[in-house]
């Protein structure tokens, strides 16, 4: 109710119940006077009454007379001093009566005021009464719904605790596998980037690249289809008929960059006397992006798309040089690309990620897993039935990462008619090349390759495994 209202309606409740207590003062007054003067009348008649009985002696004095006419004379007195207190108080109601009118009229007044006041207020305020009914009915019944459906959960979880410890104490240990099982397959689907794939290996892999001095190269950045930027470096073999010499694409593992291979590439262009283009996957060295399998089989579509552009390198001689998971990305070019690449090679690298799980976790169950559990997978074993190419698989026997029957299982499953092996028993993961007779094997395959382009000729020369 409004400050305004509330005033009005108090001071008009006062100033009625004061002209209404008015009245009954005044005629509480008249009653007092009228008393007083009767007991001053009576004493008045009294005293005459006693005076005279004492003065005769013997009866009522003549001048005042008889017992009875003293009564009269009294009645009569009293009735003209009735008379005077009725006109009195007469004069009185009139002097008084303005003034308790203007009151009582001013005090309904305000009455009224304040009531009107209030009516106002409340008109002014309804409006907004059907938007805090809709609210309290909104809140009322959200509450009313948390609380029955709180109710249902604790009944259903009442009602389903005995099942559950019946089975689990039959199941328990089934359960138990399984949800390590699970929780061991969820783990391994979200880090598998992170063990697999380690561009900052060294630490300063993503900051620095080193790059060859004193020979013919091109730092070259290029974009895929989904808009990375990839770093490439292509060495140039500068000797005689270079216009003619083969090129070589470099897939290289999963680890470091493109400048720690450099050593390795200058030996191949020294020996093989080829182009060497090397390639940064998305994440590695200079180029940009994240690692991924489908990334990286968009970056070598790139690379080999840029390669088919550029005028001063043939491109009926285009080899792919992949180790590790290079070798496993040369595959899957080679696999959909058949028409473009004159051979391929690869090096220490493995039939499929799971297969390499199964390997590097064999206190695991990892054999029984689905392939979507696998975010990466390369399945090499598969792609390799499409490589009908010339094709080398290099083994290095004391390779203690991937299983070096990998290579031979590869080998096994390539459907070229013109296939190689060639196996260094002291050859490892990372350093095969560095073994006696390596670009020797290499460079006796790519001279078969280049000699007969056809297929006819090059099924004349058998599959054969050479050990080293």
């Amino acid at each position: 109710m409004p400050r305004c209202a509330a005033r009005y309606w108090i001071e008009g409740k006062w100033l009625r119940e004061a002209a209404a207590a008015a009245v009954p003062d005044a005629a509480g007054g008249r009653r007092r006077r009228r008393r007083s003067r009767e007991r001053e009348s009576a004493g008045r008649h009294l005293a005459v009454t006693h005076a005279a009985w004492a003065g005769s002696g013997s009866g009522w004095s003549a001048a005042v007379g008889a017992p009875e006419e003293v009564a009269a004379v009294a009645a009569a007195e009293r009735g003209e001093e009735a008379e005077a207190e009725e006109e009195e108080d007469e004069e009185g109601r009139k002097k008084r009566r303005p003034g308790l009118l203007r009151a009582s009229r001013y005090g309904a007044s305000c009455c009224l005021r304040g009531r009107g006041a209030y009516l106002r207020y409340i008109w002014n305020n309804s409006s907004r009464r059907p938007t805090m009914e809709k609210s309290w009915m909104l809140w009322t019944f959200v509450e009313r719904w948390l609380l029955a459906l709180a109710s249902w959960s604790w009944a259903l979880c009442r009602i389903s605790l005995l099942p559950l410890i019946v089975t689990f104490h039959l199941y328990g240990g089934i359960t138990l596998l399984v949800l390590i099982f699970v929780s061991i397959a969820g783990i391994l689907y979200k880090f598998q980037d992170v063990l697999l794939y380690f561009p900052e290996q060294p630490s300063s892999s993503r900051l620095y690249v080193p790059m060859p001095t004193g020979i013919p190269h091109e730092n070259i950045f290029i974009r895929t289809k989904d808009g990375v930027l990839l770093n490439l470096i292509l060495l140039r073999y500068t000797g005689d008929d270079s216009t003619y010499s083969p090129t070589i694409i470099y897939f290289h593992g999963n680890a470091g960059n493109i400048g720690h291979r450099l050593p390795n590439a200058l030996l191949m262009l020294v020996n093989l006397k080829v182009n060497l283009l090397l390639v940064d996957y998305r994440g590695y060295g200079k180029s940009e992006g994240e690692a991924n399998e489908e990334g990286l089989y968009l970056d070598s579509e790139a690379v080999l798309d840029y390669v088919m552009t550029r005028p001063d390198l043939d491109k009926t001689k285009i080899f792919l040089f992949g180790r590790s998971l290079g070798g496993a990305v040369a595959i899957h070019l080679a696999s959909e690309n058949s028409h473009r690449i004159s051979a391929i090679m690869v090096e220490n690298t493995f039939l499929s990620i799971p297969h390499m799980a199964t390997t590097l976790f064999s206190f695991f169950p990892m054999r029984y897993l689905p392939l979507w559990c696998y975010k990466n997978k390369f399945l090499s074993y598969r792609k390799i039935s499409q490589c009908r190419m010339p094709s080398l698989f290099i083994s290095g026997l004391s390779d203690q990462l991937i299983p070096p029957v990998m290579m031979k299982q590869l080998y096994e499953l390539s459907p070229s008619r013109t296939k190689r092996l060639a196996i260094f028993p002291d050859g490892t993961h990372n350093d095969t090349w560095q073994c006696q007779g390596y670009f020797t094997a290499l460079e006796q395959f790519i001279k078969e390759v280049i000699k007969s382009h056809s297929p006819e000729e090059m099924a004349k020369t058998s599959s054969n495994v050479t050990i080293i």
